[in-house]
C-alpha cells in the first residue's frame, strides 16, 4: 500500500529568514513563490488550472505616498506549448502599509489566478517586477502536464495546501465550492501551525455499488515511515466531492514530509490517490534524532514521483556533498530509473539523515538568501549555511551610519571556533563572504575595508 501511495507531486519549498533591512528595498531583492493545482475543467477535454503566488512583505520596494508607504509589483503569467505561446496575461499587486515598520513584518502578500487548458505539456513561466524599481525581478518556471480525466473510476485532483480554510464569502478572492481556500505557497509550516488540505474527488459514481468508500489520509516522513494514518467512511451524495482536511504540525519534527490522500473501496483497495510534498519547521522538537542514525539502503520512495529533470535539480542541490568523480558519474547517466539508483546510493553511502538534513539547508538557503536571480544556495550564505548549518550566532549589522550592511556568523563548535563575514558591498546586492577563520575558507583579516568599519 506504501507504494502505491507514495505518487507524489512535489512542490518548491522556501523558508524564509528574518533579516533586517535598512532601507525601503530588501537587500535580496524581489522574491515570489509559485505553485499550481489542476481540477477537472467544464468538460472532458479541458483542465482548471489554479496558478498561487507568494511575495514576501519585505522584498517589495515602498515608495511614500498619500497613505503612507506603497509598494507595487507587476506579475506576467505566459504558458507555452512547443516553445509557443498559448496563454499570457499581467495583473498588478499593490501593498499599502502606514509606515516603514510594518514593511519587515515577515508576512506574505498571498494570491492567485486561474487558467483552463486542454490536454498537453506545457511550460509556465511566472515573472514578477517591482514596478518602482524595474530592474528588480525575479521568475518562477515550472513544468505543465495536462491529461484526460479517466470517466471510468474514482479520481482525485492535485492537493491544494492551504494556510486556512472556513466557510467563504464569494467576495474573496480564495473562494471556491462554498470555502475561502487561502494558500500556502511555500509548502512551510512552523510549529503551532496547522496545514490544511484541500483535494477534489471525481466520478464518485464509479464506486462501489452502496455508494460508500475510504478517504485516507497519510503522511510520510523523509525515508518513507507512517508518521500519521486516519480514514474516514464516506457516503456518495454526488458524483463529485470537496475533501478537506488538517494536520496538527506541532507533533511533527523538522523535516520534508509527503501528504498523501488516497479513496479506498469497500474492500480496502487503492482506488486513487494525490501527494503533496510540504516542509515542517519545528524548533522545539529539533530533527527527529532517528534519521540521522539510520542505515541501509534508501527504499527509493522519494524518487517514485520524481520526473528526470527534478533528478538533475536535486543532484544539483548536492552540489557541496559531491566529489569531482560522482559530479562526472552523474553527467553520462541517461534515463529516470539509472538516475534515481545513483541517488540512492549516493545518499545511501552518506547515511539516511544526511540527505534530510542536507536538503532542509537547501529549502532554506533558497528562501532565506535568493539574491538578483539566483537560487539561494549558490550564494555565499547558502553555501555556508548548507554545508555548516545554522550559525551559532548571527551578528547583523543592517544599517549603520557611513557603513555598509554585514554580518558575522559564529561557529563554536567548528575547529575551536569559526566565524564567518558577509559584506553587501552594493545598494540592493547580495552579501558576499569577505573573511573566515576556517582553514578551508576565503581569510582576509582586512575585511573591514570592504564594509567601510572603521
Amino acid at each position: 500500500m506504501m507504494k502505491q501511495l507514495l505518487l507524489v507531486a512535489f512542490c518548491s519549498i522556501a523558508l524564509y529568514g528574518n533579516e533586517a533591512a535598512g532601507s525601503q528595498e530588501s537587500s535580496g531583492g524581489l522574491q515570489i513563490q509559485v505553485d499550481y493545482a489542476r481540477f477537472r475543467g467544464g468538460d472532458d477535454k479541458n483542465m482548471f488550472v489554479e496558478v498561487y503566488y507568494s511575495i514576501p512583505q519585505r522584498t517589495m520596494h515602498y515608495q511614500a505616498d498619500s497613505a503612507g508607504m506603497r509598494a507595487e509589483v507587476v506579475f506576467t503569467l505566459i504558458v507555452l506549448r512547443a516553445d509557443s505561446l498559448v496563454y499570457g496575461t499581467r495583473w498588478l499587486v499593490p501593498h499599502t502599509v502606514a509606515d516603514s515598520s510594518e514593511m519587515n513584518s515577515g508576512k506574505n502578500l498571498v494570491g492567485l489566478t486561474s487558467l483552463t487548458l486542454p490536454e498537453g505539456e506545457y511550460v509556465l513561466k511566472v515573472i514578477g517586477q517591482d514596478r518602482h524599481e524595474s530592474s528588480r525581478v525575479d521568475s518562477v518556471v515550472q513544468r505543465l502536464s495536462i491529461t484526460h480525466l479517466p470517466r471510468d473510476r474514482m479520481i482525485l485532483s492535485d492537493i491544494e495546501l492551504s494556510s486556512k480554510i472556513r466557510q467563504g464569502s464569494e467576495s474573496s478572492p480564495f473562494y471556491k465550492n462554498t470555502l475561502e481556500v487561502v494558500p500556502n505557497v511555500q509548502g512551510v509550516y512552523g510549529e503551532g501551525q496547522i496545514a490544511y488540505m484541500y483535494v477534489e474527488a471525481y466520478n464518485l459514481d464509479r464506486g462501489s455499488p452502496d455508494g460508500s468508500y475510504q478517504v485516507r489520509t497519510v503522511v510520510f516522513d523523509a525515508v518513507g515511515r507512517e508518521v500519521i494514518s486516519r480514514e474516514r467512511p464516506r457516503k456518495r451524495v454526488g458524483e463529485s466531492s470537496v475533501l478537506v482536511d488538517n494536520i496538527a504540525v506541532s507533533q511533527l519534527r523538522t523535516g520534508t514530509y509527503t501528504l498523501v490522500v488516497a479513496l479506498l473501496d469497500t474492500g480496502g483497495q487503492l482506488v486513487a490517490s494525490s501527494g503533496k510534498k510540504f516542509f515542517v519547521y519545528n524548533q522545539a522538537l529539533g530533527i527527529d534524532s532517528t534519521l540521522l542514525a539510520a542505515s541501509g539502503v534508501l527504499g527509493g520512495y522519494e524518487y517514485s514521483g520524481m520526473d528526470e529533470a527534478a533528478l538533475d535539480e536535486e543532484f544539483s542541490y548536492a552540489r557541496y556533498a559531491s566529489t569531482g568523480p560522482e559530479r562526472d558519474q552523474f553527467e553520462k547517466l541517461e534515463g529516470h530509473d539509472a538516475k534515481a539508483k545513483f541517488l540512492t546510493e549516493f545518499w545511501a553511502r552518506r547515511g539516511l539523515g544526511v540527505r534530510e538534513e542536507y536538503l532542509a539547508r537547501i529549502s532554506h538557503s533558497n528562501g532565506a538568501f535568493r539574491a538578483l536571480g539566483r537560487q539561494g544556495f549558490r550564494t555565499d550564505r547558502g553555501r555556508v549555511y548548507t554545508i555548516y548549518g545554522p550559525p551559532d550566532d548571527n551578528e547583523r549589522h543592517p544599517s549603520e551610519a557611513e557603513a555598509r550592511p554585514y554580518e558575522i556568523w559564529s561557529y563554536n563548535s567548528i575547529q575551536g571556533g569559526v566565524i564567518f563575514v558577509f559584506v553587501q558591498r552594493s545598494s540592493g546586492g547580495d552579501y558576499d563572504l569577505v573573511h573566515s577563520t576556517h582553514r578551508n575558507e576565503l581569510h582576509d583579516e582586512n575585511w573591514e575595508r570592504f564594509a567601510g568599519v572603521r
